[in-house]
């Protein structure tokens, strides 16, 4: 095997091209046998430097690359995790090698979302305006992540080493399945609803079982959880472009919306402002949202000062 700085730019400019796709046959073979001696330092042509060059590329290719969201069939979620896992490559299967000595934290903007393979091969989306954060030595001893906003998982299967998610209050454990979470910080409730396998969520009083279909709705006011079922189809389809107000109040649709367009919004409600709609959109132009949320909700909004401001019903201008 060559020495990598026998090819041009040296080993971090051929791992780029070999991400990118654009390495060749010769090239795509040196970096696959690298990969396989990168932690067997005796056996590796590489020098230690080149070896951290290769390290943190690699890591930092996977936890900050965003992938645009691409739209999914219904009831195919298999297929389309199958179709990531495929696409992540070689590149995937070297991070899910590699695990962090110190917490791993990724995040997504307004109007952004990310997919990122953990070191386990789990495959992750997270919406706009979310935080996730893995603990040191991830997979080692247990496969814990700490969630904040909303993200659709798809769990690789290791009955030896638990997945857990904690997310305010809850920390929902499984061990392979597909599941989405919406937990956000200052929103009354919590959602956990499950797209296949089995999870067990747990609240300070008690501890549910949520199968296939399945969902748990928790108020983080009263401490009350309602479990309900909903169609795999709709679980996670913010990931097509899609925005579910399903059981929202105007706040918290004002609020979404900040997330997901870069704009500002201010509200005018008044505390009789507590009904909670069901609608939902296509990711189109926030002011054809904002009318059908006129015919639906009575607001009124206009432009000033270079933002949106809404009225409710029962907010007298």
């Amino acid at each position: 095997m060559d020495h990598p700085q026998q090819h041009q730019g040296g080993a971090k400019a051929l791992l780029k091209r070999y991400l990118q796709g654009n390495a060749s046959p010769e090239e795509k073979e040196q970096v696959e046998y690298w990969y396989s001696t990168l932690h067997n330092p005796a056996q590796s042509p590489l020098s230690p430097e080149e070896r951290a060059i290769l390290q943190q590329s690699i890591l930092q290719h996977i936890t900050r690359q965003t992938a645009p969201v691409r739209p999914l069939y219904r009831r195919k979620w298999l297929r389309y995790a199958a179709a990531v896992a495929l696409m992540a490559g070689l590149g995937g299967w070297m991070y899910s090698h590699y695990q962090p000595a110190h917490p791993m934290i990724v995040q997504t903007g307004v109007g952004s979302t990310r997919q990122i393979v953990l070191p386990d091969s789990s495959i992750v989306t997270l919406n706009a305006g979310t935080t996730l954060q893995l603990t040191a030595h991830f997979g080692q001893h247990d496969r814990k992540v700490i969630l904040d906003g909303e993200a659709f998982f798809v769990v690789h299967p290791d009955a030896a080493h638990p997945f857990s998610v904690q997310h305010g209050q809850l920390t929902t454990t499984v061990l392979g399945t597909a599941f989405n979470i919406r937990s956000r910080p200052g929103e009354e409730n919590t959602k956990v609803a499950v797209a296949s396998g089995k999870v067990q969520v747990a609240t300070a009083r008690e501890n549910y079982i949520l199968e296939g279909n399945e969902t748990l709705q928790y108020n983080s006011l009263n401490g009350l959880a309602v479990k309900g079922h909903e169609d795999t189809a709709l679980i996670g389809q913010w990931q097509h472009a899609m925005l579910d107000f399903n059981g929202y109040t105007l706040t918290g649709m004002v609020a979404e919306l900040q997330r997901q367009y870069p704009v500002r919004i201010q509200l005018y409600a008044t505390p009789a402002d507590t009904a909670h709609y069901n609608i939902s959109f296509r990711r189109e132009d926030i002011h054809n949202i904002l009318d059908v949320l006129a015919g639906l909700t009575g607001i009124t909004y206009k432009h000033e000062n270079e933002q949106i401001i809404i009225y409710t019903k029962t907010y007298a201008h």
